[in-house]
């Protein structure tokens, strides 16, 4: 079918297609732009010299019809799904062409733009669909100016606008907001999976310390630390011994090798019990002293090296009490054993720091001399056997 030109259309509907497509200020660039007198200075007035000039074919009237034809181009595809004959309903119900976004005189343009019989029909029924729909807007635009603060509904829209954009922005803002809770959440599950993992590596780490302990316990507890310290030190003072006790062997056995092999050679079975009796070499210091039957203890000390104890204080008159030094049952050991003695002899370099904390306590309670020894050695117990005892 034929389109029909912008100056065929009546005057009221090229009023409305005008009126609702262009803005006081398109109106305006508009009539520059066909080149049209503008003597007429209000938006009326050019909107009614706009009229007059598609009321027939002019160069003016052409060159709008062509721009009102690119204008409402982008429409055609949606508008064409609607019957000509019904396209004035949708502007009645305000559906805009089946939901599209279709601005009204877009739908006016297509509805009287094909010629037909009854186009005279159609162009009325769009008229009075038009002309509802600008009573309405007249009075919206009415109750807006009333009730604005500023008084101009135009001002809405700008407003609106603003809005939408603002609004545009919080959900922007919200949908960030939204994925750094996901985020977080995320990261707030896997610290809790990382305290779970060091709680159940705390809870095995405390499980083997009470197993420790326990082990420690079944060891004898701390002192079983003293005793083994206390054997390493044994060890080399016994090692020091032996070879400090060679040396003086191989020196008497070259010194009487010297004099011949006479009678004053000491034999091989002499020098066994030297070896064995380590005190005879010094036992001299302290022949002269006297305990006078006073009891002796010895705390601590190279075990071994016990019967030489015994043998260096019973020498000099005095009974005789030992103890190795490891309090297994604490203080109490020590305390009986001070209560029934005279004197105490505590080596500090064999021996438990408990034991010798124990043994000055005990003696300074009771008021008995306790005299510490530098040295585990037999020599010490005696040289200090001289100088305590009463000669």
């Amino acid at each position: 079918m034929p389109e029909r030109k912008i100056w065929e259309l009546k005057n009221q509907t090229v009023c409305s297609i005008l009126g609702l497509t262009y803005s006081d200020k398109e109106l305006s660039d508009l009539f520059k732009r066909l080149k049209l007198e503008r003597n007429s200075v209000t938006a009326y007035e050019m909107h009614g010299g706009l009229i007059q000039a598609c009321s027939s074919q002019n160069k003016a009237s052409k060159q709008l019809d062509r721009i009102l034809k690119d204008r409402f181009e982008r429409y055609r595809k949606d508008i064409e799904r609607i019957p000509q004959e019904e396209i004035y309903r949708h502007i009645e119900d305000g559906s805009n062409g089946d939901g599209k976004d279709i601005p009204i005189p877009a739908l006016i343009w297509f509805a009287v733009r094909n010629q037909r019989e009854d186009i005279d029909v159609i162009e009325a029924a769009v008229f009075a669909a038009t002309h509802m729909h600008e009573h309405r807007a007249s009075r919206f635009y009415s109750e807006l100016r009333r009730v604005l603060p500023c008084g101009i509904p135009e001002n809405i829209l700008m407003e609106l606008t603003g809005a939408s954009k603002a609004n545009e922005k919080l959900k922007t803002k919200c949908n960030r907001l939204e994925r750094k809770r996901e985020q977080l959440k995320s990261e707030i599950e896997s610290v809790r999976e990382d305290r779970l993992r060091i709680t159940s590596a705390l809870e095995e780490e405390k499980r083997l310390n009470r197993q420790l302990v326990s082990d420690l316990e079944g060891l004898g507890g701390e002192d079983t630390l003293n005793q083994t310290e206390n054997l390493k030190k044994e060890i080399d003072f016994l090692t020091s011994e032996v070879k400090r006790l060679t040396d003086e062997l191989l020196s008497r056995d070259r010194s009487d090798s010297g004099s011949g092999s006479g009678s004053g050679s000491v034999k091989s079975g002499e020098l066994v019990e030297i070896a064995h009796r380590p005190e005879l070499g010094i036992v001299g210091e302290g022949a002269s002293a006297d305990l006078n039957g006073a009891r002796v203890a010895y705390i601590g000390g190279v075990e071994s090296l016990m019967p030489y104890y015994r043998d260096a204080i019973e020498s000099v008159g005095g009974t005789f009490c030992y103890h190795c030094g490891r309090c297994i049952q604490g203080r109490k050991e020590i305390e009986t054993i001070v209560e029934g003695i005279d004197m105490v002899f505590c080596p500090v370099d064999i021996n438990s720091h408990n034991a010798c904390k124990y043994v000055k306590k005990a003696c300074k309670m009771r008021d008995k001399p306790c005299h510490f020894l530098r040295s585990s050695s037999l020599s010490m117990l005696i040289r200090e056997l001289g100088n305590h005892a009463v000669k």
